[in-house]
């Protein structure tokens, strides 16, 4: 791993407590991402996880919404989840070596991976999965704050600043940390997470793809870079933010959000067709065979076919786009001594 080195800037502070305080953006930061999220999830999908919001999580919480739920994992009832928080990549910030940082190896990234393999399991409790949904619409949030994926090393602290908790500053806020909690003001100006939301997607329009599960570690390095590009740069420890600063702060938060909700929502739109389509019934009735498959209203499905089972190649038929839970093809071509047929996810 290539990680960058940062000269331009100062580190006074030094780290007297271990003890690490782990929120990434505020509370109405994490609703946001999750409004972006919700707001693109298929129908079917979307049941699917109001249905697991319902059950009722370890530590009980005020109500339960996709989006209000967002911040269910900020209580660390279950104390031992607090590392999955985040991740530690270190960033030198006045060139010091970075090889004293330690990775606790329950990390955001480690935690991604583990609750979106529950959620893909079909024999997983509900409740569960239900907990592993929780946690997984917080830390897509939590792993899209730059200061969640890095640590600043200098001399005076050789084992990083974790995530800039302890690079202090003066004025409104107290740390880095803290300042990037709160998106440099973008998410303390007290317009609501609708409106929030609204303008972030205004920015940020969303594109609909499904694809494989995304390896997380690939989203920390980019938070990272993020990090190393702008949380890091243009300030100094012990001094006020400039307005640049923070105006640049607030920018690259209403960007982190918008890729958080989308990532999320097409992670999980990803999870619940992962083993999709599943064929349900065939017919073949004079010249016409037809079969059924599930699926899910609004996605496109491609039809295709080959001859020899083994070949390495399927020729396509048709796309076709479903509008219920289950979607049936229909043709009278089957005119060879066997014929193969397929239904697949296109988008």
């Amino acid at each position: 791993m290539t990680i960058k080195t940062i000269t331009s800037l100062t580190c006074l502070a030094a780290c007297f407590c271990l003890a690490r305080p782990v929120l990434a953006w505020n509370g109405q930061g994490h609703m946001v991402v999750a409004q972006i999220a919700y707001n693109h999830l298929d129908p079917a999908v979307k049941a699917k996880c109001d249905a697991l919001i319902a059950l009722p999580p370890p530590c009980d919480s005020v109500s339960h919404t996709f989006v209000s739920d967002s911040t269910w994992a900020d209580n660390r009832c279950e104390s031992w989840t607090s590392s999955q928080h985040y991740i530690d990549i270190p960033i030198s910030l006045d060139g010091y070596p970075t090889n004293g940082v330690a990775n606790d190896s329950t990390n955001v990234v480690t935690a991604i991976r583990q609750y979106t393999a529950i959620l893909q399991d079909p024999t997983a409790n509900p409740t569960n999965q239900a907990t592993a949904l929780r946690y997984l619409i917080h830390f897509c949030g939590d792993i899209t704050q730059p200061c969640h994926a890095s640590t600043g090393v200098c001399t005076n602290m050789p084992t990083g600043d974790v995530g800039g908790n302890h690079f202090y500053l003066n004025g409104t806020w107290s740390e880095l940390h803290a300042l990037w909690d709160a998106g440099g003001g973008f998410l303390t100006d007290g317009a609501s997470v609708s409106n929030k939301a609204a303008a972030v997607e205004a920015a940020y329009p969303y594109t609909f793809s499904v694809g494989s599960i995304p390896d997380p570690m690939t989203w920390a390095l980019e938070s990272h870079g993020i990090a190393a590009t702008v949380a890091y740069v243009g300030i100094s420890s012990n001094t006020t933010p400039s307005v640049a600063y923070t105006n640049a702060a607030q920018a690259t938060t209403a960007q982190r959000m918008a890729i958080g909700g989308q990532r999320l929502a097409k992670l999980l739109n990803t999870i619940y067709v992962t083993n999709a389509p599943v064929a349900t019934s065939t017919a073949f009735t004079g010249p016409n065979f037809s079969f059924s498959w599930t699926s899910v209203s609004g996605r496109t499905y491609r039809v295709q076919w080959k001859q020899d089972l083994t070949a390495t190649n399927w020729t396509d038929l048709t796309d076709i786009t479903a509008s219920t839970t289950s979607t049936t093809f229909t043709t009278n071509s089957v005119t060879l001594p066997q014929q193969f047929f397929r239904a697949i996810v296109v988008n």
